[in-house]
């Protein structure tokens, strides 16, 4: 499969249209912090664990603080077989276009 950048505006389509499940690989601290809804927290740094027990049918959404930890972890579940997507600008971006939407 491969791995695609998103833009936040875009994240509801994808979770419509994919089913996705969005993950937030930020450290466990940041994510209780604030966190996209429903996402899961699966922090890069303990991705060797969790990796594997994605499901293989569904399609990822990663995000990070600014989009650059995302990128490294979809380019890896993307090479595993796995259809990743990853957000441009991270929470931060996220939080900005949430805030403009209200």
């Amino acid at each position: 499969m491969a791995f695609y950048t998103i833009h936040p505006r875009e994240i509801e389509a994808v979770i419509r249209d994919t089913h996705a499940i969005v993950i937030d690989v930020r450290e466990p601290d940041e994510y209780r912090e604030y966190h996209y809804r429903n996402a899961v927290s699966c922090p890069y740094e303990e991705m060797d664990c969790w990796m594997h027990r994605l499901p293989r049918n569904r399609a990822l959404i990663l995000y990070c603080d600014y989009g650059s930890t995302s990128l490294l972890a979809a380019r890896s579940l993307g090479r595993e077989g796995m259809t990743v997507y990853t957000v441009i600008g991270g929470i931060h971006a996220m939080r900005e276009y949430l805030r403009n939407k209200s």
